[in-house]
């Protein structure tokens, strides 16, 4: 067999196992979609806020209240994903360690994941121009955002996981792993210790604002929804009662710990993380308490595909909100001049855009797969050869501000979501 055809037969599978990944069915929990739902949608919030919302309303008696939801978004995400995968290891944990194919298409889920994470990131779509960016450049692009922060926290858990023979011993494991990422945070952050590490390599562990989701302490989020799904998943009824009652105390009582507390307390203290962790605990089993309710209501089918399309509206929105390597976004020409009202306006436009974008996402890769697959190859195959073979010079046409997007990573007010921040 020729060197040309052995090439065409490898990409041939990168691409069925791209579009494989695309179009996967899993095994869904509705009250995890609700939750995972209501994260992406009030994410546009965050972010359309972020960017609209003028500066003199910062200082009104609710913007403090509701800056302080904002922490939980990327939160819910992580826990989300933690707890997804802590689901599909119970079922796949044996094939995972025989290291068969599905194995493979997770690992190729997880390169995506950075793939698009680091996309989002390019100072322009033009690998010159990449080659060539500046310092600055070469930190945003390296900066780890929620999906980089997902892939590193998913592969860590995944070793632990093959690594072991006992779902017991990799969950222990995984709970040590969440009170010492937790602990630890302070430490970390003030040693600086990613300076001493290559770049894209030290950002990882880089504290806000350096990296926007550090592994100390987001990753705690990730291995905390990996211990904690399973084990509410299998919880009767009253005994879900019990946790809403403890976790809704908790995170009031650290809340009002946090009011009492110096400002760096909403920063890397473990306090601050178990607060925001019994929030979203909080949150998730009344959803399970109300699935049924929220079963007989319209807004069950709404939270159902943001939540099973989360990472089509991650990516849909931020590209119109913060614009990307291919044009300007809403950011660029609201320059936070609106008040309220237009703020929610905008919010309630940009929502029913993006899931209108996922709805017929999701009804083109349900029925008409071999569409999907010729789209997403077209789409692959001109992106990658503009990416290669753009000269530098040509990179300002394709992208904002000579080429260099100003995301800040996918939630630039992560920082700062946080009361008293």
């Amino acid at each position: 067999m020729t060197g040309t055809k052995i090439e065409r037969r490898r990409n041939g599978y990168l691409l069925t196992l791209l579009v494989h990944l695309l179009t996967m069915q899993t095994v869904r929990y509705d009250w995890l979609d609700y939750l995972r739902g209501i994260a992406a949608l009030w994410m546009i919030e965050v972010h359309v806020v972020d960017v609209a919302l003028h500066p003199r309303w910062h200082s009104a008696w609710w913007f403090p209240w509701l800056s302080l939801t904002h922490g939980f978004v990327a939160v819910a995400f992580l826990f989300c994903a933690g707890g997804a995968f802590a689901l599909t290891l119970e079922r796949k944990h044996a094939a995972y360690r025989r290291w068969e194919r599905t194995l493979w298409d997770y690992l190729a889920k997880l390169g995506l994941l950075l793939v698009i994470g680091y996309w989002l990131h390019l100072p322009g779509f033009s690998l010159e121009r990449t080659l060539h960016a500046t310092q600055d450049e070469l930190r945003r692009l390296a900066d780890c955002d929620i999906l980089q922060c997902i892939a590193a926290s998913s592969l860590l858990a995944l070793v632990i996981g093959i690594a072991t023979e006992r779902a017991r011993l990799y969950r222990s494991i995984y709970a040590v792993l969440t009170v010492a990422i937790a602990s630890l945070t302070p430490w970390v952050w003030e040693q600086r210790l990613d300076e001493a590490l290559p770049l894209f390599l030290g950002a990882y562990i880089a504290p806000q604002p350096v990296s926007k989701f550090p592994l100390f302490p987001f990753a705690a989020y990730f291995f905390a929804g990996a211990v904690a799904i399973p084990l509410i998943r299998s919880c009767s009824r009253r005994a879900l009662w019990w946790v809403l009652v403890g976790s809704t105390v908790a995170a009031a009582g650290l809340l009002a710990v946090g009011f009492s507390s110096p400002k760096q307390w909403w920063h890397t203290s473990p306090g601050h993380v178990g607060f925001r962790l019994a929030g979203t605990v909080a949150l998730l089993t009344a959803l399970i308490l109300g699935a049924e309710r929220i079963a007989r209501l319209r807004v069950r089918s709404i939270l159902r595909l943001a939540g099973q399309q989360s990472l089509w509206i991650y990516v849909f929105h931020l590209i119109i909100v913060y614009g990307s390597v291919g044009g300007q976004g809403l950011s660029s020409l609201v320059g936070g001049a609106l008040g309220p009202a237009a703020c929610t306006l905008l919010i309630g436009a940009i929502g029913l855009v993006t899931l209108a974008s996922a709805w017929g996402w999701a009804q083109l890769k349900r029925t008409m797969p071999s569409v999907v697959r010729v789209v997403v190859g077209v789409v692959v195959a001109i992106g990658a050869m503009i990416f290669l073979l753009l000269p530098s010079r040509y990179a300002a046409l394709l992208s904002v501000l000579d080429g260099s997007v100003r995301l800040g990573g996918a939630a630039p007010v992560a920082a700062r979501s946080d009361l008293l921040r």
